[in-house]
């Protein structure tokens, strides 16, 4: 099952929820559009409105002015009629000197009569007497307008005629049409007009007084074109032309909280709001969209994070060739079932099927075939499996099978059957393969068995049939635990021995028949556990090789060997030969005739006085790096033996292609000397072939006289066994070398 990647990792995650949310530019397009319709509409309220107040401050201005026109009628009204009532008194009683006069004036000055000055003309207009007036100063003749005369009109009126408006009032004394004299007066209109207007209008409210003939200024400043003004017109006593009154406030008088200005600075707010508002509800929008979308996304990563789990779940849980559940996944259901059946009421048996020639068929013929062998093979066990079966690939070469519906009969009977159907030709790729099985059957016999103990007792009664060859299905017993159990503890202990130099080597004499002379020793490697127990060079050896000591091992018995070789050289007591076994994992390292070498140089030794045993796995493994090792140590003068001749796949293409120029006959075919006719037929072809071939025989294992009595009689003039020295440490050694004095004579030849 291919493994999806996810779509959102952290890091996006993070990104995301640091990311600034920002608004589209569209929506920054929309939310402006907004905020300006929202301003056009309050520039058209805060005008219509300005227009409305101005109108209606007109409205009102006019309505004052009028009221203040006429209350200023009413007023220099008022001050006229007072003037001319005096004037009718004084008409009764005409003053004939100025003291006269004077006294009138003073007598009549509790009147509330306005005047700036009094004086009385003739009827020439000259002007006699003048009120109030300094002693240095004269009467004067000055212009004045004469009250209800139709001929005095006024035709203009400047400021300065509001200031001294100079008016009189005729006196009659003879007839009403001439007046004799005028009672006149002096009058600032300008004064009364600011009076009335201090009194009568606001500060912020103007007047202003126009010439109704000419629009000419005759009071007050010309408003400004902005400024709101009501006008009306007024009509003064003896003046004319009409004057228009114009009342107008300043801009000043505007107050700043008026209707417009709220309507403008609430346009303002409101297009201000209403602008965050909608930027809040875009950045909302979007932030939403966002969590929506991180939502989505998290929900397919969730999604897709539970199918990324169920194939890891699947993956670490099935075999990713067959799909077949794996070692995990076995134990896990057997422990499963076992929790199920809480007792021993249902039978419980594993099957395991070891397809012991799959490595076999890789190599021969390549990883595509052997991978198809294996899925054809998982095809043929699954089709043999019941429903409540289970079939699992624990390794490589290895399929399981649980049965809970078999006896002990019953399953190893059908172990037999699952061999038969698993042993069949498989066609790959256009090649025919026959697969090889060996199977091993284990009963959960305890109810206390935990799941991986009852796959370990199949895997090894599995391993067990795979040892033998004719008898494939075997069923786990506890002296198989027993067994490796025992041989366990071997392999610690002499890995142990190995790895801490607690080894020693033993040193057995080989005899020559004739002679009776020591001809040479095999160095032999020995070891003897806490018990007293001398293990077997044979276990040592068989140990090394399976734990991967082997190399270790045989440089220090190499090395150790020749020590003690050149200590009998120096003592003057040395064999002519020593003897070196040489396994053959040893030869898999590409150096090991340089070691040796290197090794006889380092001691000193002669090295046609070392020979270098060899087992018959030399030459069938590696045959080309084998054969030039071995042709580097005859060239350094090296001898060669092979040791335990004839008990593997003996070939005289052995003796034909390699340099050999000894054979050891094993101790398995001298044991039974002379009585084993086989054995003593094979003795007499392998001494007459060496005969033949100028090859040195020795025999191994002689115990016995009647064996050396026989061996001597066809042929045989070495031996090499307890009859005449066992194995021995080097010290014994010594002594027994030195003790043998027909040998001392040319032992340093």
């Amino acid at each position: 099952m291919p493994l999806q990647r996810t779509t959102l990792n952290i890091d996006d995650r993070l990104s995301i929820a640091k990311r600034p949310f920002r608004p589209r530019g569209r929506a920054i397009l929309v939310i402006a559009l907004i905020c300006f319709a929202i301003l056009i509409a309050t520039f058209s309220l805060f005008n219509t409105a300005q227009e409305q107040q101005r109108l209606r401050t007109e409205q009102l201005l006019s309505v004052e002015a009028k009221s203040f026109a006429d209350a200023l009628t009413r007023h220099m009204n008022a001050h006229l009629n007072e003037f001319s009532v005096l004037a009718s008194e004084i008409e009764k009683n005409i003053p004939s000197t100025y003291s006269t006069w004077q006294a009138l004036v003073l007598a009549h000055q509790g009147n509330d009569v306005h005047f700036q000055a009094l004086f009385w003309a003739e009827s020439d207009r000259t002007i006699r007497w003048h009120y109030p007036q300094n002693d240095s100063e004269k009467p004067e003749q000055f212009p004045f307008d004469v009250l209800g005369d139709g001929n005095a009109q006024l035709l203009r009126m400047d400021v300065e005629s509001l200031h001294d408006w100079h008016i009189a009032h005729p006196i009659y004394t003879q007839n009403r049409n001439t007046p004799n004299y005028y009672l006149g007066g002096t009058l600032d209109i300008a004064e009364h007009i600011s009076h009335l207007a201090s009194d009568y209008l606001d500060t912020f409210q103007k007047l202003t007084l126009y010439a109704a003939s000419d629009g000419h200024v005759v009071f007050g400043d010309i408003p400004p074109n902005e400024a709101a003004t009501g006008q009306v017109g007024l009509t003064l006593t003896g003046a004319s032309p009409e004057f228009i009154v114009t009342l107008w406030s300043t801009p000043d008088s505007e107050h700043f909280l008026s209707l417009p200005m709220l309507i403008y600075i609430s346009g303002l707010v409101v297009t201000i709001l209403v602008g965050i508002a909608l930027y809040l509800i875009e950045i909302n929008l979007m932030a939403r969209k966002a969590e929506q979308a991180t939502i989505t996304r998290l929900q397919n990563e969730i999604a897709q994070r539970k199918d990324v789990e169920n194939q890891l779940h699947f993956i670490a849980n099935h075999d990713p060739l067959t799909y077949l559940p794996n070692r995990h996944a076995l134990l896990n259901h057997i422990q499963h079932t076992i929790n199920k059946t809480l007792s021993a009421t249902r039978t419980l048996s594993l099957i395991c099927i070891d397809i012991d020639n799959i490595k076999e068929i890789n190599d021969l013929h390549g990883y595509r075939i052997h991978d198809d062998v294996l899925t054809t093979v998982a095809k043929r066990l699954q089709n043999l499996l019941p429903p409540q079966a289970y079939l699992a690939r624990t390794s490589d070469e290895h399929f399981v099978m649980l049965r809970t519906d078999l006896s002990p009969l019953e399953a190893e009977v059908h172990a037999k059957q699952v061999r038969l159907t698993v042993e069949k030709e498989c066609h790959a790729q256009g090649v025919t393969v026959l697969p090889s099985c060996a199977i091993g059957v284990a009963y959960r016999y305890d109810t206390s068995m935990p799941a991986h103990e009852l796959l370990r007792h199949a895997d090894t009664a599995a391993h067990r049939a795979r040892q033998l060859v004719h008898h494939r299905v075997v069923v786990f017993q506890m002296a198989m635990r027993d067994h490796l159990q025992q041989k366990r503890d071997i392999e610690y202990t002499i890995r142990k021995a190995i790895q801490g130099n607690e080894l020693m080597l033993h040193f057995q004499p080989q005899v020559d028949l004739k002679t009776q002379r020591i001809v040479g020793i095999e160095a032999l490697v020995r070891w003897q556990d806490e018990g007293g127990t001398i293990i077997s060079p044979d276990t040592i050896v068989r140990t090394a090789e399976d734990t991967g000591l082997m190399q270790q091992l045989g440089n220090w018995i190499i090395n150790k060997a020749l020590e003690h070789y050149a200590m009998l050289l120096t003592e003057g007591c040395a064999p002519p030969m020593l003897a070196i076994n040489v396994s053959g994992h040893e030869f898999q390292d590409s150096f090991l005739a340089d070691t040796i070498l290197q090794a006889i140089e380092r001691h000193q030794v002669p090295a046609e006085r070392v020979q270098i045993e060899l087992t018959e796995q030399v030459f069938i493994e590696n045959l080309e790096q084998n054969q030039q090792t071995l042709h580097t140590l005859t060239e350094a003068g090296i001898s060669l033996a092979i040791d335990d001749f004839g008990t593997g796949y003996s070939s005289l293409a052995y003796l034909k292609h390699f340099p050999v120029d000894t054979v050891k006959i094993d101790r398995s075919f001298i044991d039974q000397l002379p009585e084993c006719k086989d054995d003593a037929v094979i003795c007499q072809a392998v001494i007459g072939m060496a005969d033949l071939l100028g090859l040195k025989v020795v025999a191994e294992g002689v115990e016995h006289q009647a064996q050396k009595d026989y061996l001597a009689q066809i042929g045989c003039r070495y031996i090499q066994g307890h009859l005449y020295y066992p194995a021995m440490g080097v010290d014994q050694l010594l002594t027994l070398l030195k003790q043998h004095t027909p040998y001392q004579r040319y032992s340093n030849s």
